[in-house]
């Protein structure tokens, strides 16, 4: 890890967190939830966007070596679990690829006038989708020095819509023309029942993400205070993204006009036609995809650190370890890191069985994603626990609490995704399928570590 390449600086962890973060189709799910959404924002940042921070820059603190969460996890609990919240970290961004991708490439198709068509053609999104990936793979292969502007380019492709939407918004405003009379009232929830909980569990895991940067350790300048003072700004520019986006979204559009589906580009097109300006829903288009390959590049590149960290451990063959003689990056990581996301790609696309295939894979992955979460939250309050008593009693109080608050909404999201969406859908049938899926990919986790484990010795 020696030969790694110390590039990023405090801007550019800012701009990755950001583009890594921000789901700008959370923003028009947001929107069509109507006003209360703005609470559940709200919500979800004191319950698990703020401890996450606490925890990840504390943790960053003391451990700024590259691999993040697997690193964390093997210090404070043993090799078995930071192999175990490696493995859950890596594998269950296997179907997160694909979906991003394919928003991405439908998204693409508004860039051109009169091709909005080709949103829904297979061939069209599984192409872009493909040649998206394939982009963000070679730019991080070839350096972080030359990869991070894919990133900070997508972070600006983040920025600018939703300061489109901002300024059409304060057009309609000023016009007295808003479709959404913002009251307290309004912006509380009706009820508390089981649709209004998952999609603020939603909420919360749209915040995910600020322990990404980290798993980069080993290639950020000054790692222990570049990290803490990144995460703070890009908490700031996070949360004002995801609440302007959404009020402004919510002045210009009723909440049943705004299509959650297709997202914050025809949500423009809507107001476009409302305020009579052009273009700006193809240049926004334009923006949202550069977002989408910065966003497919972070995770790309900062999950393929896992696969480099546990190959130099020799727990996934050590070619994985290896570093490019030029470029200096773990190339065999990311390259096969592309390779996998194709195959999860393709499940998605070739035939009914394999599409099917895929789905039966999303949900698994829910549970396996929460996994590495609960390990941050835990390692986290072990440390601060250890901490001299140079620290103020008050503030390790605040910490303590803010990694148990973040773990047990953790745990409060495992719990919901264990319950079927649908009244009248099989729960014995949604339940086999999401926990038996779930306790799978961690089984074939513990199975490759053991059988590591094993030959180590043999090897030595």
């Amino acid at each position: 890890m020696t030969e790694l390449i110390r590039a990023l600086k405090v801007r550019d962890i800012v701009l990755f967190n950001v583009v890594a973060i921000v789901g700008i189709r959370w923003i028009s799910l947001a929107a069509a939830t109507g006003p209360s959404s703005i609470s559940l924002w709200i919500l979800a940042l004191i319950l698990f966007f703020i401890p996450q921070a606490v925890a990840v820059i504390y943790l960053s603190k003391k451990y700024p070596v590259e691999g993040g969460v697997y690193e964390w996890a093997k210090v404070e609990f043993g090799d078995f679990h930071g192999f175990v919240a490696g493995w859950c970290y890596w594998s269950n961004n296997l179907v997160y690829y694909p979906s991003l991708l394919i928003s991405v490439a439908a998204i693409a198709a508004f860039i051109i006038p009169g091709t909005s068509g080709l949103a829904s053609n297979k061939v069209f999104i599984a192409t872009v989708s493909l040649v998206v990936l394939w982009i963000a793979i070679g730019f991080n292969v070839v350096g972080v020095k030359i990869g991070k502007w894919v990133q900070n380019i997508g972070a600006i492709g983040t920025f600018v819509p939703i300061l489109v939407i901002a300024a059409l918004a304060g057009v309609i405003v000023y016009f007295g023309k808003s479709e959404t009379h913002f009251t307290f009232t309004s912006i509380l929830p009706t009820k508390f029942d089981y649709g209004t909980l998952s999609f603020w569990s939603s909420m919360c895991f749209a915040l995910a993400g600020l322990e990404l940067a980290a798993v980069m350790s080993g290639e950020i300048i000054d790692a222990e205070k570049t990290i803490p003072k990144a995460t703070y700004l890009s908490g700031i520019a996070i949360v004002f993204v995801y609440l302007v986006g959404t009020v402004s979204l919510l002045i210009g559009l009723s909440s049943k006009d705004v299509n959650f589906v297709t997202g914050l580009v025809q949500s423009i097109h809507g107001l476009e036609l409302k305020t009579g300006t052009k273009y700006l829903t193809n240049i926004s288009a334009f923006l949202i995809t550069l977002a989408g390959i910065g966003g497919a590049g972070a995770w790309l590149a900062g999950s393929a650190r896992i696969l480099f960290v546990t190959g130099i451990d020799n727990y996934l063959p050590s070619k994985f370890g290896t570093i490019h003689p030029k470029w200096k990056t773990p190339h065999i990581a990311i390259i096969f890191q592309g390779i996998i996301a194709t195959v999860f790609l393709l499940m998605s696309f070739i035939g009914a069985t394999a599409e099917q295939a895929y789905l039966v894979l999303v949900d698994a992955t829910i549970i396996v994603y929460f996994i590495p979460y609960v390990y941050i939250f835990l390692a986290s309050i072990k440390v601060i626990r250890r901490e001299s008593g140079a620290s103020r009693r008050s503030t390790k109080s605040f910490k303590i609490v803010a990694g148990a608050v973040g773990g047990i909404t953790t745990i409060a999201a495992i719990v919901l995704a264990l319950i079927p969406p649908e009244a009248g859908g099989n729960p014995v049938l949604f339940v086999s399928k999401t926990l038996g899926g779930s306790l799978a990919f961690v089984a074939v986790g513990v199975i490759i570590f053991w059988n590591a484990k094993r030959k180590r010795p043999a090897a030595s």
